[in-house]
């Protein structure tokens, strides 16, 4: 019988993400309420709430969902035989699929950034997990100045990434697609050159 409850109330915050998922991309995350999330999952606001007190609550649970592959992405670099523009270019490309793959969830987290600040804490403390990890492993025992320049490298390759990616597949902006990937392929690379 516990088993049976605890699928179900899995199903149903499940069901809450998505739907909140969905609102967001039909009429952008500001414009939704708890309430429109709600209805849309055929259920009450007293029971949203029994899972989620925010839209903020709703976007992080996503982000957590996703993050583990979000640093797999990441961790596929440190194991790559080469780093040539031509290597960067290619994981560029797997890049690029699970940005098509998570485009509702990485809409949604822009807007969420821009106007609220747990949100944006949380997106930019998966950068820095990540950024942090792959430092450690590419400098351990390394002087710590040397750690934080490669962090910050990693970190500002990770924004710009984002920032390309947002406006080339989220945006829809891709008339020079081939030539930004050209340019983030080399900017990449060059990480590993130091």
């Amino acid at each position: 019988m516990a088993t049976n409850r605890t699928a179900k109330s899995i199903a149903t915050r499940q069901r809450f993400v998505d739907e909140a998922l969905r609102l967001f991309k039909e009429q952008g995350y500001e414009r939704t309420s708890m309430a429109q999330i709600a209805a849309a999952a055929g259920s009450s606001r007293a029971n949203l709430y029994l899972y989620f007190n925010s839209k903020s609550q709703i976007i992080r649970a996503r982000m957590a969902e996703i993050e583990a592959e979000v640093a797999e992405l990441y961790a596929v670099l440190d194991g790559m035989p080469g780093h040539t523009p031509e290597a960067m270019r290619e994981w560029l490309g797997t890049a690029r699929e699970m940005w098509l793959r998570y485009a509702t969830e990485f809409e949604a987290v822009n807007q969420a950034m821009a106007i609220d600040p747990d949100v944006l804490e949380e997106w930019l403390g998966l950068i820095r997990r990540v950024s942090s990890a792959h430092a450690s492993l590419h400098l351990d025992g390394a002087a710590e100045d040397e750690r934080v320049a490669r962090e910050v490298h990693m970190t500002t390759l990770m924004m710009s990434l984002e920032r390309n990616f947002y406006f080339l597949y989220i945006r829809g902006h891709k008339e020079r697609e081939e030539l930004i990937l050209t340019s983030l392929a080399r900017q990449w690379a060059q990480l590993f050159a130091d």
